[in-house]
């Protein structure tokens, strides 16, 4: 198996401090970061047949590719309390690759 990979461009927001958990008085925005997602990692989250079936579902698929990459940059680089927002040109972009790497 190839070691594809596609950089997943995301922030996250901070609506409580971390430390004293009191709601701040403006949501922190971070700096655009940066996330690597492996042809490995969408495999571990869900099998080949899963996502193949799942592909003739636009809406379906949509939903399962938010859902994986929101849990996988949350788990993996994002505080638990942070929110992770991914733009709509960053899923398409993770759409394409798993069509392309997983569902071929």
């Amino acid at each position: 198996m190839e070691n594809e990979k596609i950089i997943v461009n995301y922030v996250t927001k901070r609506a409580y401090c971390q430390c004293c958990k009191q709601k701040l008085p403006e949501i922190a925005t971070s700096k655009e970061k940066q996330f690597a997602i492996r042809k490995e990692d969408v495999l571990d989250w869900a099998e080949k047949d899963i996502w193949s079936d799942i592909s003739t579902s636009t809406d379906d698929l949509r939903a399962m590719i938010h859902e994986f990459i929101h849990e996988i940059i949350h788990f993996n680089a994002a505080e638990i309390s942070d929110a992770v927002v991914v733009a709509k040109s960053e899923l398409s972009r993770v759409r394409e690759f798993i069509l392309r790497e997983i569902v071929e």
